[in-house]
């Protein structure tokens, strides 16, 4: 089975990233993730999430400037070849945000999850309250309960 060795089986979003940069927030979960990228795909609308992430660390002084703009660099590096771009999954994440009443952007992992019959690995709460009691629940996994 060489062929699906480097399937897509996760799409990750910033919960999953922003603890490979943050010391005191990287658990052996996180940091799988990292070592197998190979596995995990995200939308290109990811890269603005995790910039803004990175902004309010350095805003609230848990990251310098520098090091944000290291890791913003290290992140975009690492999954060069890993993000969809957000334009070929806009008409289906505005179907599933009328779904699940969420807004458009964020519902672009879904949507990449959904083409990819993969999961979506997230620590946001948002995510797992919109899917809570619909088919969409199916495809969302805690990042703090994997395993």
């Amino acid at each position: 089975m060489a062929g699906t060795e480097n399937q897509t089986r996760f799409v990750i979003d910033s919960s999953v990233v922003i603890p490979w940069y943050l010391e005191q927030s990287l658990t052996p979960i996180s940091l799988l993730f990292l070592q197998r990228l190979e596995h995990c795909q995200a939308p290109g609308v990811i890269s603005s999430h995790v910039s803004q992430v990175l902004w309010s660390y350095c805003q609230e002084d848990l990251l310098s400037g520098t090091v944000g703009a290291a890791a913003l660099r290290h992140f975009r590096r690492a999954m060069k070849h890993k993000i969809t771009p957000s334009e070929d999954l806009a008409d289906r994440a505005l179907e599933i945000s009328l779904d699940l009443r969420l807004a458009p952007p964020l519902c672009l992992y879904f949507a990449l999850a959904e083409r990819q019959e993969a999961d979506l690995v997230t620590a946001f709460q948002p995510f797992h309250e919109a899917v809570r009691g619909t088919p969409y629940a199916a495809m969302v996994t805690d990042l703090r309960t994997f395993h």
